[in-house]
């Protein structure tokens, strides 16, 4: 466990949650051994001039706020985070990760296009709009179609013609949905990086299941991936670069020698199986010990 040296002021780290999953209370338990004082700032219940006011307080903040939470009736959090980004910046309290990521999160459009700018192998965007305004007949096939701001592989599917797509398409929810090419995964799994302050933290497989998506709610399965080449961790070193995440995890697809990264997470969750699965690495004691070494640096 990091000891902060004898005698050095506490600090205090705004939690900004809206879930509630293991591993929000898992961070926050392990930010309080690590020397810190917490507050947990309930993003999705809380007004957003209450939410700002409480972040306002603290000496540096952590997002917990997925993209997924308008799933969940928590489009509140997304609002609340605005002002509370702008709070942060007005009085130059540090966030992890900065407010610009947390919009790359909750667009993938716009993430996509900016690591396309970036040189990082991205899939090509064919449209983006809400399904009653999206025409599949001149799309290329097979295409995925997800929400743009969303996660978790919920209303995400892989079409391989015309019909499937506007199958699909008459039953989504009038969202925004992003439609890409799919890439296959050749080797059968995506490669997802853990990033811990920008540097590689762990890499794991997560097998595809039936229709080729991956989720672990789908039944997909995590195994270490040790013999990962360099060019998979040269990608998401330079994603998280480009969209300002330093803690989070990319999923990449490898194909035709290339690394796609087709999904970038400025949050990153994992659950108490999780963490035996993947050979007892801890990723949440990883996150509060680089942010605590990081706020003792000023």
């Amino acid at each position: 466990v990091f000891e902060p040296p004898a005698g050095m002021e506490r600090v205090m780290i705004g939690l900004l949650y809206e879930s509630g999953e293991w591993s929000d209370y898992k961070l926050a338990a392990e930010l309080a051994e690590a020397g810190c004082d917490v507050r947990m700032i309930d993003m999705a219940h809380l007004r957003a001039d209450a939410a700002a006011e409480a972040a306002g307080s603290c000496d540096a903040l952590v997002s917990r706020v997925f993209a997924s939470a308008v799933f969940r009736g928590h489009d509140a959090a997304h609002e609340a985070m605005r002002l509370v980004c702008e709070t942060a910046e007005a009085r130059g309290i540090p966030m992890i990760n900065p407010a610009r990521a947390h919009f790359f999160e909750i667009d993938k459009r716009r993430a996509t296009e900016e690591l396309a700018r970036a040189d990082v192998d991205v899939p090509r965007v064919q449209a983006c709009g809400l399904p009653s305004g999206l025409d599949p007949a001149g799309w290329s096939y097979p295409c995925i179609i997800k929400p743009n701001c969303g996660g978790r592989t919920t209303f995400t599917a892989v079409a391989r013609t015309a019909e499937e797509a506007l199958s699909f398409l008459e039953t989504a929810p009038q969202i925004v949905f992003v439609v890409e090419d799919y890439i296959a995964p050749e080797r059968g799994f995506i490669t997802r990086v853990e990033l811990v302050d920008g540097a590689v933290a762990l890499i794991v497989k997560r097998s595809v299941v039936k229709g080729g998506l991956s989720a672990y709610h789908l039944g997909s399965r995590y195994g270490l991936y040790p013999e990962c080449a360099e060019e998979i961790r040269a990608a998401a070193v330079l994603a998280g670069r480009a969209l300002g995440i330093g803690f989070g995890s990319f999923d990449i697809i490898e194909n035709g020698g290339r690394a796609y990264v087709i999904d970038a997470n400025s949050v990153s969750n994992v659950s108490p199986d999780n963490t035996e699965t993947i050979g007892g690495f801890d990723l949440m004691r990883e996150y509060a010990q680089a942010i605590v070494k990081r706020e003792r640096r000023g």
